[in-house]
């Protein structure tokens, strides 16, 4: 069944001109931050391949409500219903998809992939009218809605209650006409049961109303309308033939009043089974109403069962970790197209997944980094600045060795990165001025210093005192003395109140080669003492003070 090889959008929405060529991908997952256009890009899909013939649209639907330039959305498909293909169907508008370029081209040869593009345009009339088109000189030709009801393409949004009935145009209607045993006969059953019911319905006892019904009678002789015999009933028009009046339960209770994740669940096991077959599953905010482990239950499921193609929208940190960077595409608002995260930083996207949403990252060398970033949020919510969420800003850990194919992973996809590490680090170091050239703002120690030395020279000493209390508590205080010794020989005898460069070196040295601080929590401590003297840090231009400067200009810039 059909896949989406390219897809474009025009003034649709908050979308002005949009392509992506998904290729041969059988999975996108689609992230990005809210407005970004990830629901747009899954309703318009939707919209081209509907089998309705009856979309409503409205001025609102078109980019900034300007309905003089028409909403154009194309989907260029491949694999294909046979059908499709016959002469006298839509043969003569076959496209070709080169296997390894993945052009399109009209020019067809044997080497290529057998495609049609379709096309949906909506002018100031608000009328939706769907094409098969292609790029030789020839005048589109008309898709009926019933051809599209073949490509088995439908939404799970967060209407999905529909899904449980068997009108025409819904999953179960679809997934019934796909099994063998269906013939003319099965098809009328649930029409033929409703009139059944109609006849049981019609010989029931209305004694009760009928009271009303003959005031109502009298009523309508007095008035000149001539009426034989009133009776209740139920109009053919809303029962007999309508399918949508019957739906799935559990035993007498409809599904549709089951809870969101329940019955989002339910409707994708129903599309599902469509999709086993071949078609197109599209899920928006796929976790929306399950539990942690069902989210990553669902998106197992869904990659292993997959035989047709499946498009999800997500905001969850457990969806890209179940997922990994192969199939993840981000969007950014006002982008034309798509960024696809690469293998080589898929441990990126597992240790740190929430930052790929994130307008700007800073991303940290260590644990440390990330601690002392977290203070800063902590501080400037205090001071009632905006906090780093509010600004769409996320702290990523950059876990040492792979800190630099992390910077340059997030780097390649587009996003605005601070660098925030030491500078004992020669590899580290070598890399600064490509990540600088690549737009990366680098905020770092002095040379040949970690961030342990730099706080230990820089702060004043009553900070100083704090936390060597801080790290005795934490590993006694045998330990640190033991490991003071080996850097300073002898140790002084008074070495908790010694503030000399020397004891300030070693304290230095031994917090860096020891890892006294080297976890979220420890830097979250640093942070909040090393800005309880941020003044005096600023005041004095030590080294430190601009880097919390740096930090805040580059964290406020664009505001």
């Amino acid at each position: 069944m059909a896949k989406i090889h390219t897809l474009k959008i025009k003034n649709f929405r908050g979308i002005q001109d949009f392509e992506q060529v998904f290729g041969l991908t059988d999975f996108i997952c689609l992230i990005g931050r809210g407005d970004s256009g990830k629901t747009t890009i899954l309703n318009a899909i939707s919209m081209v391949l509907s089998p309705s013939w009856n979309l409503s649209f409205y001025d609102t639907d078109f980019y900034n409500c300007e309905i003089d330039k028409n909403i154009e959305i194309e989907a260029t498909l491949y694999d294909l219903p046979n059908i499709f293909l016959r002469e006298n169907k839509y043969g003569l508008y076959i496209r070709g998809i080169d296997k390894d370029s993945h052009k399109i081209s009209d020019e067809i040869n044997d080497n290529q992939i057998s495609a049609l593009t379709v096309k949906l345009i909506v002018d100031r009339e608000l009328e939706p009218q769907w094409y098969i088109t292609n790029g030789r000189e020839q005048d589109p030709i008309e898709i009926k809605a019933s051809d599209r009801a073949i490509l088995n393409a439908f939404l799970i949004s967060d209407y999905v209650d529909r899904h449980f009935s068997w009108s025409k145009g819904n999953p179960l209607y679809s997934l019934l006409k796909l099994e063998d045993t269906v013939d003319n006969i099965k098809s009328n059953l649930i029409a033929d049961a409703m009139r059944e019911a109609k006849i049981k319905v019609d010989g029931g006892d209305f004694s009760h109303l009928q009271g009303v019904i003959d005031k109502v009678e009298t009523s309508t002789r007095i008035l000149g309308v001539p009426v034989q015999k009133i009776t209740t009933s139920i109009d053919f028009k809303d029962f007999t033939s309508n399918e949508s009046k019957i739906y799935l339960h559990e035993e007498n209770i409809p599904f549709k009043q089951r809870g969101k994740g329940s019955k989002r669940l339910i409707s994708t096991a129903i599309q599902l089974e469509l999709v086993k077959k071949g078609g197109i599953l599209l899920i928006d905010e796929v976790e929306q109403g399950l539990e942690p482990d069902r989210v990553q239950h669902l998106i197992r499921t869904l990659k292993n069962t997959n035989k047709g193609q499946i498009f999800i929208s997500t905001h969850s940190r457990d969806v890209l970790v179940e997922l990994g960077a192969t199939n993840v595409y981000i969007l950014k608002k006002g982008n034309k197209s798509l960024n696809q995260i690469s293998p080589t930083i898929n441990g990126c996207l597992r240790s740190n997944p929430e930052s790929f949403f994130a307008k700007k990252i800073i991303i940290c060398e260590g644990a440390t980094e990330v601690g002392i970033c977290r203070a800063i949020n902590e501080y400037r919510i205090s001071k009632g600045l905006f906090s780093l969420s509010y600004l769409g800003i996320c702290i990523a850990d950059g876990e040492g060795t792979n800190f630099v194919n992390y910077c340059l992973g997030y780097l390649e996809l587009g996003y605005d990165v601070c660098v925030f590490c030491d500078s004992d680090d020669e590899v580290i170091n070598k890399a600064k001025d490509n990540l600088k050239t690549k737009g990366a703002t680098i905020v770092d120690c002095e040379a040949k210093k970690s961030i342990e030395q730099q706080i230990f020279d820089d702060v004043p000493q009553e900070v100083i005192s704090l936390l060597i209390e801080y790290i005795i508590d934490e590993k006694g205080e045998e330990t640190i003395k033991a490991n003071l010794i080996n850097i300073l020989n002898p140790l002084p005898k008074e070495w908790r109140k010694d503030y000399s460069p020397e004891m300030i070196d070693a304290l230095g040295k031994c917090s860096k080669n020891k890892g006294f601080y080297k976890r979220i929590d420890h830097g979250i401590f640093l942070g909040s003492k090393c800005l309880e003297s941020l003044e005096d840090l600023v005041g004095s231009e030590k080294h430190l003070g601009k880097q919390f400067t740096q930090l805040a200009k580059w964290i406020d810039n664009g505001l």
